[in-house]
């Protein structure tokens, strides 16, 4: 018995975990903080955590968005994976592309209501059949994540 009276004391007396957020830099200037975010795409949530699939150099990686500050988008090049320039909480900054899908999908609770937020985000467009990628400079949207 007092041990589960110890057990329900000490699940009330912790500390709620604080929400996860993200602030996401669009291209035309504006800035979104969004709560709880859950990613899709070479950044993906699972369960209660997230994490970027990465490529550098000769080596693939997952790197956990919990040591992460922040990540910058760098120019785009067609056809190619994302480069990113990823900073770590502890100062340390890397260059890293992107690995797996060609996209990222952010959604999550902002103060006006839930926002998905898609890089780059598709409009309808002629339906062609090429062998080429698709020049997606135009459909970009996010030029940078910071975690908080």
């Amino acid at each position: 018995m007092t041990l589960l009276l110890n057990l329900i004391l000490f699940l009330w007396m912790q500390a709620p975990v604080a929400p996860s957020r993200v602030i996401v830099g669009l291209v035309d200037g504006q800035q979104l903080l969004i709560e709880d975010p859950h990613f899709s795409g070479f950044i993906e949530t699972r369960g209660t955590e997230a994490g970027l699939k990465y490529r550098q150099d000769k080596f693939h990686g997952d790197l956990d968005l919990a040591s992460v500050a922040r990540i910058d988008f760098d120019d785009y090049q067609r056809g190619k994976s994302f480069h990113l320039r990823v900073t770590l909480r502890n100062g340390q900054k890397i260059q890293v592309q992107s690995e797996g899908p060609r996209f990222l999908l952010v959604k999550g609770r902002t103060d006006a209501g839930i926002v998905t937020i898609k890089h780059p985000d598709p409009v309808s467009s002629v339906v062609k059949l090429t062998t080429k990628a698709a020049n997606r400079k135009r459909d970009l949207t996010i030029t940078y994540l910071d975690f908080q």
